[in-house]
C-alpha cells in the first residue's frame, strides 16, 4: 500500500460504481454514471488523486470487498455506495473507508426526491473533501460550489448519456452505444442550453468516433462545435480542453496543441488523460523516450489504461526496431484483454516488420471480420496484401469510406500513404504523407527508416516533406 507521502503528499481515492440494491433495471444507468459524475467533480482538485472511471468501471455489478479493491487500486480511501429508487424518492447509503485501517471516515444516508439527484453528488463530494481533510484553493471551492445544471430532467439525460458512453468506451466499442449517448447528450442540451458538461460529453462522443476508426472529418467539426460551446460556458472543463488538442492537430495547429497540453499539466497534474495526449504528441514528434515516460505516467495514474499504454509502447519499440520488447508489451496488455482489437492490430504490425507477413495478414483478417466498422485497420491489412503480391486486393481495401476516415487521422493517413508507396503510386503516396504531416504526424525518424518507403526516398518530394516536420516548438 502506498502511503500518502509516497504520492507527493497527495491523498488518493477510488469511487466504486453504486450498487442498485432494488435491482431496478430502469434505474441501472445510475450505477456507473453517478460514480462517474463524482469522479469528474473530484478530478478538478490538485490535492487529490482520484482513480478514473476507466479503472472502476470493471467493478460494476460485482460484490467485491471495498477494502480489497482499495488495496488493488493502491488508494488511501474508497467510497462504496448503494442506492434505492422507490417512486419519487431516491436514497443513497454511502461509506468512505480508510483502506489501510478499515475505519469509516464518513457514513451517511442521503434522501432526496427523484428530481434532485445532483444534491446526492454534491453531498458526497463535499463529505469526501471533509473526510480526507483536503485543503482547497478558493478557485477549487468555487468550482465545487457550481451546479452543472438546475434542470433535473436534463441531468438525468446526461447521466443516461454518460452510462451509454462509458459502455462504448470501456466495454463494447459498439457504434450503437455511442449513437445512443449522442442522442441523450443532445436531449440534455435541448432541455438546458447552458449545460456545459453535456456539450463536453457530446464532443467526446464525436471525437471518439474518429479515435476508434468509425468517424470522419465532419465528426471532428461536430466535436469542435460542441467543445467550443462547453468552454464558452466553463473555460476550465478538462475533458473538453484535453480533446480539443486533437481538434487542433486536425487543423494543423500543432503549436496550439502543445501549448494546451502544457496548460493542462499545470491545471490537472493528476488527470491520466492529460498524459495520454502528452504521450501522443511526443510520439508524433518522434520523441520516443519522452513518449514512453508519459505512457508510464498514464499507467501509474490510471492502471486501467495499461492496455492503451501497452500497444502504444509497443509501437514505439517497433519504431526503434526493438521487436522483442514490442511483443512483450503486447503480451502484457493481452493478459488483461486478450481480444482487444488494437492489441491484435499492433501485434500484426510487429510481425509484419519482422517479415512474418502472412501471419500478420491472418490476424488482421480476423480483426476486420469481428470489427467490420474499424476502418482504420484496413490500410495496415492492405500493406500485408501488397507485400504478398495481392495488389488488386490491397487497393480494394482503400475504399472511399477508408479514405474518408484517413483524411481525419494522422496515423491512418500515414498508413494509407504507405500502401500507395508499396504499390508504386508515388503521387498518391506523397499526397497522403503530406496529409499525415499536416494532421500533426511529424515522426521523421520513422518516416526515414520505415521499409515501406524505401523505394521513394530518392524522390525530391520526400525530402521536401521531411523539411516540413519538426518546425514548431516542442511540447513542454
Amino acid at each position: 500500500m502506498t502511503s500518502v507521502g509516497d504520492q507527493d503528499e497527495k491523498k488518493s481515492v477510488a469511487i466504486l460504481p453504486f450498487k442498485n440494491i432494488s435491482n431496478d433495471a430502469e434505474a441501472g444507468f445510475y450505477e456507473f454514471s453517478l460514480a462517474d459524475a463524482v469522479i469528474t467533480e473530484l478530478a478538478q482538485l490538485r490535492s487529490l488523486v482520484v482513480r478514473p472511471s476507466s479503472l472502476v468501471a470493471k467493478y460494476q455489478g460485482k460484490a467485491d470487498d471495498p477494502r480489497e479493491i482499495g488495496r488493488e487500486l493502491n488508494v488511501n480511501a474508497v467510497l462504496a455506495a448503494s442506492f434505492l429508487k422507490a417512486g419519487e424518492r431516491f436514497r443513497v447509503t454511502a461509506q468512505l473507508l480508510d483502506v489501510l485501517s478499515g475505519s469509516i471516515l464518513w457514513s451517511d444516508k442521503i434522501d432526496v426526491g427523484a428530481g434532485d439527484i445532483i444534491t446526492i453528488q454534491d453531498t458526497i463530494v463535499q463529505r469526501i473533501v471533509s473526510g480526507l481533510r483536503l485543503e482547497l484553493s478558493p478557485d477549487e471551492e468555487g468550482q465545487l460550489a457550481k451546479r452543472p445544471t438546475e434542470n433535473a430532467e436534463a441531468y438525468e439525460e446526461y447521466l443516461r448519456a454518460r452510462d451509454c458512453f462509458g459502455r462504448y468506451i470501456f466495454r463494447t466499442l459498439a457504434r450503437e452505444d455511442c449513437d445512443q449517448a449522442i442522442e441523450r447528450f443532445q436531449r440534455a442540451i435541448h432541455l438546458d442550453a447552458g449545460f456545459a458538461l453535456a456539450y463536453s460529453g457530446l464532443g467526446a462522443c464525436y471525437a471518439n468516433r474518429v479515435f476508434k476508426g468509425f468517424g470522419d472529418a465532419e465528426d471532428y467539426e461536430r466535436a469542435e462545435d460542441s467543445f467550443s460551446e462547453a468552454l464558452a460556458l466553463d473555460p476550465e472543463l478538462v475533458e473538453a480542453r484535453m480533446l480539443m488538442v486533437f481538434i487542433y492537430l486536425s487543423r494543423g495547429e500543432k503549436r496550439k496543441a502543445r501549448d494546451e497540453v502544457a496548460r493542462l499539466r499545470r491545471k490537472a497534474p493528476n488527470e491520466g488523460s492529460v498524459y495520454f495526449v502528452k504521450a501522443t504528441l511526443h510520439r508524433l514528434d518522434g520523441e520516443y523516450d519522452r513518449a514512453l515516460r508519459a505512457w508510464d505516467k498514464l499507467a501509474r495514474l490510471d492502471p486501467a489504461a495499461l492496455v492503451v499504454a501497452s500497444y502504444n509502447r509497443a509501437r514505439i519499440y517497433a519504431y526503434q526496431g526493438r521487436y522483442d520488447e514490442a511483443l512483450q508489451e503486447v503480451e502484457r496488455g493481452s493478459e488483461m484483454e486478450p481480444d482487444h482489437p488494437l492489441l491484435k492490430t499492433f501485434r500484426a504490425r510487429i510481425l509484419y516488420y519482422q517479415g512474418e507477413v502472412e501471419a500478420a495478414a491472418s490476424i488482421l483478417r480476423e480483426v476486420i471480420e469481428h470489427n467490420p466498422g474499424l476502418e482504420g485497420v484496413r490500410p495496415i491489412y492492405a500493406m500485408c496484401l501488397s507485400r504478398l503480391g495481392q495488389h488488386e486486393a490491397a487497393r480494394a481495401e482503400l475504399s472511399d469510406r477508408v479514405l474518408e476516415v484517413a483524411d481525419a487521422d494522422h496515423d491512418i493517413a500515414y498508413w494509407t500513404g504507405s500502401v500507395y508507396a508499396l504499390e508504386g503510386e508515388r503521387d498518391e503516396a506523397f499526397r497522403w504523407l503530406e496529409r499525415a504531416i499536416d494532421l500533426g504526424n511529424e515522426n521523421r525518424a520513422w518516416f526515414e527508416s520505415d521499409p515501406n518507403w524505401e523505394g521513394l526516398r530518392d524522390d525530391e518530394r520526400f525530402q521536401e516533406l521531411m523539411l516540413k516536420t519538426g518546425a514548431s516548438r516542442k511540447v513542454k
